[in-house]
């Protein structure tokens, strides 16, 4: 029989080796972002972003047919992983990420300094990259800004560092991460540790030397786990002295000056205030002393102040302050190599040191 001209000619399919792979509709495309992250690529072949991260890295322990369903996901999503960090021989990144919150702290910028020294020393770069609590409770979010960092490994910081949906990603994309000052000790990943605990009784044995029997205490921000250590030290620590707890000397802040400008007014209103309070970082006690001499309250003559970690601003007030030094450039250096030299020791630990200044003196 002649061939019909008009006949549409159809070309054979090509049989796709991927076996069932979610169709790409168009509320899909709407949905996924202009740049495409892991999480859509997973979520396209059907896969958990772990799998998808294996294929990326050509690890082993990923079928051929499910190797070959992710790569079709990437294809059809145009998903190219963020290649631009700088690289050493071996595809190794030269580049370490901070991690930290996204609420911004004298802290957190310490931390940030020290971390860019350290690196700059060991020839690294470093990228700072804060995280939204909304994208913390999500495990799939958190490997969707992260996954497409090229970087060696992740320095986390308090609070995140105590994060579970956030180690438990890192654990499962295989990526480095050196964990600074964590409340909460794990036998995976790096961190380097200092004890907390043993610094706020060194205080309180410090006060308690001068004569003081009323300490006012201001806990910092409740999401720290280190907040929550050092007013369990403060409370079982002034118990072995005193033979009592002292919760009505106990209030909260939330590591602030403001807030310990609060808290230092709510504890000199009491009827019979303390004679020192001890603020749970230098930050809340500069707020302190700036309520005492507001009320012409001399310090150290009628109230000690001290804090916590020895920030620039403790030597810079007056009267300078009495607080636990926390030696963060070593810890940040400590970190920095635990990532660049996998031998490394995986737990470092450093002490904690009492700094006596001119804001504590005898009780009155």
């Amino acid at each position: 029989m002649p061939e019909n001209p008009s006949a549409k000619k159809t070309t054979p399919q090509k049989p796709s080796n991927l076996g069932p792979m979610k169709e790409l509709k168009k509320s899909d495309s709407q949905r996924i972002k202009s740049k495409p992250t892991i999480v859509d690529v997973a979520e396209l072949a059907g896969v958990s972003f772990k799998t998808v991260s294996r294929v990326i890295n050509n690890q082993s322990y990923v079928g051929e047919a499910t190797r070959a369903r992710v790569l079709e996901a990437i294809d059809a999503l145009n998903f190219v992983p963020n290649m631009g960090a700088r690289t050493i021989r071996g595809g190794r990144h030269m580049t370490i990420a901070l991690l930290f919150p996204e609420r911004k702290s004298q802290y957190q910028m310490e931390v940030q300094d020290a971390a860019l020294g350290a690196c700059r020393s060991a020839g690294y770069h470093l990228i700072a990259e804060s995280l939204a609590a909304e994208v913390l409770q999500n495990k799939g979010q958190i490997a969707a800004q992260l996954s497409d960092l090229r970087v060696s490994g992740f320095i986390v910081m308090p609070p995140v560092c105590d994060n579970h949906e956030l180690i438990e990603t890192l654990q499962e994309l295989s990526l480095p991460y050196s964990r600074l000052a964590p409340g909460e000790h794990l036998k995976t990943g790096a961190e380097v540790v200092v004890d907390d605990a043993v610094a706020v009784r060194t205080m309180v044995d410090h006060l308690w030397s001068l004569g003081h029997r009323r300490i006012g205490f201001i806990v910092g921000n409740a999401s720290h786990t280190s907040s929550r250590i050092r007013l369990g030290a403060f409370l079982d620590h002034f118990a072995r002295l005193a033979g009592t707890v002292p919760l009505d000397m106990v209030r909260q802040g939330d590591f602030t000056s403001s807030s310990g400008f609060e808290a230092a007014a709510s504890l000199l209103d009491l009827p019979n205030p303390p004679t020192a309070i001890f603020a749970s970082n230098d930050e809340m006690a500069t707020g302190v002393i700036s309520c005492a001499l507001g009320r012409g309250i001399a310090v150290p003559e009628k109230l000690s102040v001290c804090g916590f970690d020895n920030s620039p601003v403790a030597s810079l007030i007056w009267p300078s302050l009495t607080t636990i030094n926390q030696p963060l450039t070593e810890m940040v250096h400590a970190a920095v190599q635990q990532l660049i030299r996998p031998r490394s020791n995986r737990r470092v630990e450093l002490d904690l040191s009492l700094i006596i200044r001119q804001s504590t003196g005898p009780a009155p």
